[in-house]
Parts: C-alpha cells; structure tokens; sequence
C-alpha cells in the first residue's frame, strides 16, 4: 500500500471535478469579488492542491552557469495531467517551516509525455541531443525545501522521494524521428522506486540525510553545487532500486550503403538494491 494522501487532496479533488468536464464563467453564478478585508481572513490550512492539464510550448529555455557555457532547452513541449499538492509544514519553535510538493499516487490517463531539444555549449564546442519521456507518472514522489540554521546564506535544504514510472526515455542525437530513429537509443520500461514494495526511494530529507543547493562564491564568480549530506548520526541512508525493462539502439548504416536500418537489443537491466551515501557536485 502507498503512503496516505495529505489532508490537501480534498483540494486535489475539487480541481480533478473541474477538470472532468468544460468549465467557464457562466457557470459560476454567484460568485463574487472579495474585499481586501474579506480576503486577508481567508487561510489555507489544508494548503492547495493542482490538477494541471498541461498543454505547453516553449521556444527555448537557456541557463549559463558561467562564461563561455551555457545548457539550452530548446523547443519544449510538454503535454498531460499533473495531479500534486503544495504545503508548508509547521515545525517546532525556532526551526524553519518546511514546503512541500507532493505528487499522489492517483491513476490518470494521460500521463505526462515530454520532448525538447537538449544543447550543451562550452568554449571547445557544442554537444546536443533531442530528448523524449514518454508517460511519466511521478505518483507518490515528493521535494521539499527549507532555510534556516542548518543553510548558510547562499543556500538552501532540500528533500526528493521518488517513486516515478517513465514508459519510455528516448535520446535522438539526429533530431526527433520515429520511435527507432536512426542513431537513437531508447530505453523501455524505466522505473524508480523503494525497495520497499509501493513506496518512494527517499534519496534525501529534512531529518537524517540532508540534500543542498548552494550557490558559493569562488574568486568572484557565483557556481553551483548540489548534492547529499552523509546520514546524521547513526541513521542508514535509505535504498532504493531501479528496474529498465529494455535498452535498445540503432545503428547508422554507411552512408550510400543502402543497407536498412539495425536495431540492437541488448535486453534489460535492473539495480535490486541502492543507497547514496554521500554526493557533492560542483560545477566550475
């Protein structure tokens, strides 16, 4: 069994009803505009939930971590039903509050299918390669984030379970194409998740095993660095497995050969049992 849903998916459920079916202004006899006072005693104590039909397009999206490189997202699209739910978790005095997202285990279908056009540029060259996913479905997946003591300024706290389901994960360094495209690789079947049965892999949380974000500053540039704390104490970082149900790929015959297209299989693979114990990446 997964976990049990927060008390927000009263709120997840009222959005799923209007999703169900056309919804515009003139149905919505009655309502209202609320006054500045009105609205200021309005609280969300159950927090809020999203179900999100996503239909979107985006030109290009481009981050530059430092000079001379930059990663670009290039015509996105991103298509499907996003069910999750946002709180802010109370702590105790003196310890910051915690923010949430939450994706519940709730059956949909329309999953999320994702493509771009992935572009990694430095001062050597460029390096690229379209990226497909396939029926997403994060359900029982979650992130938090915090700040407080334990962060220092240019930083913050955070926290991933994971219990995701991708059909298919598709990599075409020759532009998107059929699902068995010509120098593709594609993998089938992919699935994250605890190794305990129907629950997410909590790689890190807000308790035992911290995971950061930072933003230090070296000689006068800003970098970034993420990663995963060793497990406090005597805690035992969490284990999680990974399951690939196919990997495949396609050889590119010599040009003016004439000879057909050769797809390779070379079957599944599958990781039983996995922890992160400690992780520190820095990007320079």
């Amino acid at each position: 069994m997964s976990d049990p849903l927060p008390p927000s998916f009263s709120w997840l459920l009222g959005a799923v009803i209007l999703l169900a079916g056309p919804f515009s202004l003139t149905h919505a006899a009655g309502l209202k505009i609320m006054s500045e006072e009105d609205l200021s005693k309005e609280v969300g104590r159950d927090g809020i939930g999203f179900a999100t039909n996503l239909n979107l397009e985006i030109g290009s999206y481009v981050y530059t971590p430092y000079d001379g490189a930059s990663i670009q997202h290039n015509n996105l699209i991103a298509k499907g039903t996003v069910l999750t739910t946002f709180d802010v978790l109370k702590n105790g005095t003196g310890i910051p509050d915690v923010a949430q997202w939450y994706f519940p285990d709730v059956s949909t279908n329309n999953p999320l299918q994702i493509e771009y056009d992935l572009v990694v540029s430095t001062a050597s060259g460029n390096l690229g390669t379209s990226v497909t996913y396939k029926d997403v479905l994060p359900n029982g997946s979650a992130f938090w984030w915090a700040v407080g003591e334990k962060v220092p300024t240019e930083g913050f706290d955070v926290g991933l379970a994971t219990n995701l389901s991708i059909g298919n994960i598709i990599l075409s360094p020759n532009g998107r194409k059929s699902d068995y495209g010509y120098g593709q690789m594609k993998f089938d079947g992919i699935k994250i998740e605890s190794t305990t049965s129907g629950s997410a892999w909590v790689v890190a949380d807000l308790k035992t095993q911290y995971g950061k974000i930072r933003f230090p500053v070296d000689n006068g540039v800003t970098k970034l660095q993420i990663g995963v704390d060793w497990p406090i104490g005597n805690a035992d970082a969490a284990t999680g497995k990974l399951t690939i149900g196919n990997v495949a790929f396609t050889n590119v015959p010599p040009q003016g050969s004439g000879q057909p297209i050769q797809t390779t299989s070379i079957g599944s693979s599958s990781i039983g049992s996995m922890q992160i114990q400690y992780l520190n990446i820095k990007f320079k």
